[in-house]
């Protein structure tokens, strides 16, 4: 092969936009392989058909299909590619991809809503009513505030147990006080998202829908204060449940988070 007729890695790599030392760790996997090599320089050198493999092969890297399955696309050594497969897979990953953005999009905003809402209730020292969204928790029984060790050693097993049953972790937790037999039960939680439907009525899963709440920045954590504040407000009969949990506000603290207590006073299917 005359070398005249082949372009050097140099040029190769300036008319496909692959950096050499890419083209080096192509050659080392053998997904391109240079079509020559001199012997006495150790050059490597291509042909100009090459380029729809080093194409190919970027086109596997953009969309983050691992170059160990190129190799599914082509024969050995590379004389041909299967671009119908190829593109036909791509599309899946963008399409997914969409899906996901799309996703995150819609999570960016609720996060901006909220920071919004937590603004206002950091400065203002009334309680405010507030419509927020539904949410999935993992419960458990717990008598005390979630500012001691107790608390956090109770918070890390549930997070293990989240986990180890295939489910996905929330980014907040907090206190429950849930009317039951006609008593108030104070529980544990942390927030449970994308729970398969086979697994709603998992026993430590408990589904708040959405709601109007009654809510107020406290100065620490203790649950029987939300009595106190709230009395002037709404009475204890019209009272659904009261969660205490971490306040999103824009300059996030997590050494000292602000806490807000919120009564649950009218859900919404």
């Amino acid at each position: 092969m005359k070398k005249k007729a082949l372009l050097s890695i140099g040029e190769f790599s300036k008319i496909t936009g692959v950096g050499i030392k890419a083209l080096r760790y192509y050659d080392e996997i053998g997904i391109l392989p240079p079509a020559w090599i001199d012997p006495e320089s150790g050059y490597r050198y291509y042909s100009f058909h090459q380029k729809a493999i080093a194409d190919a092969i970027q086109f596997c890297v953009e969309l983050g299909i691992p170059l160990k399955q190129f190799p599914e696309y082509t024969n050995e050594p590379a004389s041909w590619i299967r671009y119908a497969d190829l593109v036909e897979h791509g599309e899946e990953l963008i399409r997914e991809k969409i899906r996901t953005l799309q996703e995150r999009l819609a999570l960016l905003k609720e996060m901006r809503t909220e920071i919004q809402r937590a603004e206002s209730s950091y400065q203002n020292s009334q309680p405010e009513k507030y419509r927020l969204p539904a949410r999935d928790i993992w419960m458990v029984p717990y008598e005390g505030s979630q500012s001691c060790e107790a608390a956090g050693q109770l918070t890390n097993k549930i997070i293990l147990d989240i986990h180890q049953n295939g489910m996905h972790l929330g980014n907040t937790g907090g206190l429950l006080l849930l009317r039951q037999e006609g008593r108030w039960q104070q529980f544990l939680f942390v927030d449970v998202q994308n729970i398969p439907d086979q697994k709603q009525k998992h026993p430590h899963i408990l589904h708040i829908p959405q709601g109007i709440y009654l809510c107020r920045k406290v100065e620490h954590s203790d649950m029987q204060q939300v009595w106190d504040w709230s009395r002037p407000f709404v009475s204890e009969d019209g009272i659904r449940l009261v969660i205490e949990t971490e306040l999103f506000v824009g300059n996030y603290r997590f050494s000292s988070p602000v806490l807000e207590q919120r009564c649950l006073l009218f859900p919404l299917q």
